[in-house]
């Protein structure tokens, strides 16, 4: 009995732990758009797809397992920003998150509605969100819901 749940377990482990080995080079090497579309792939979505609330429920599931098995390994800083972002969508749920972003109302966020505060060129995405030019953060609290001040120690 053990046995059957330590295996999808292990996969969705390996499988966060495969993005964010991904990401070390798409997102601070790279341009910002490989970044997103790594992101994108992660939910199992090409660019041109919109993101559901499925998509993000099951993204939830998947970090909520890793984090699980995973986040003694991480430093503490990261360690919060995983967590306080878990805690949110939780807060949130998937569709309110949705409809944050969803600017033409079909219940889907393309890659566009996603960045709409944020403006991207050729700098890698971990350039790209410490730029304050470039990251609308004001407007990105309000489609989270969230009290303006409080992403800007997200982005240092």
């Amino acid at each position: 009995m053990l046995w059957s749940h330590a295996a999808p377990a292990q996969q969705e482990v390996s499988a966060v732990n495969g993005l964010v080995t991904g990401a070390v080079d798409a997102c601070t090497r790279q341009v910002a758009q490989a970044c997103v579309d790594l992101g994108w792939s992660f939910v199992g979505l090409s660019p041109s797809d919109g993101l559901t609330a499925a998509h993000l429920t099951e993204a939830r599931r998947i970090l909520g397992v890793w984090f699980e098995a995973s986040q003694s390994l991480l430093p503490p800083r990261a360690r919060t920003m995983v967590g306080l972002g878990m805690l949110m969508f939780d807060g949130r749920g998937a569709d309110r998150l949705i409809a944050g972003f969803d600017s033409n109302g079909d219940g889907t966020i393309t890659q566009r509605e996603l960045l709409a505060d944020v403006t991207l060129d050729d700098r890698p995405m971990s350039q790209v969100i410490t730029d304050p030019d470039a990251v609308d953060r004001e407007g990105l609290a309000q489609r989270l819901e969230l009290p303006p001040g409080m992403l800007q120690g997200m982005f240092q």
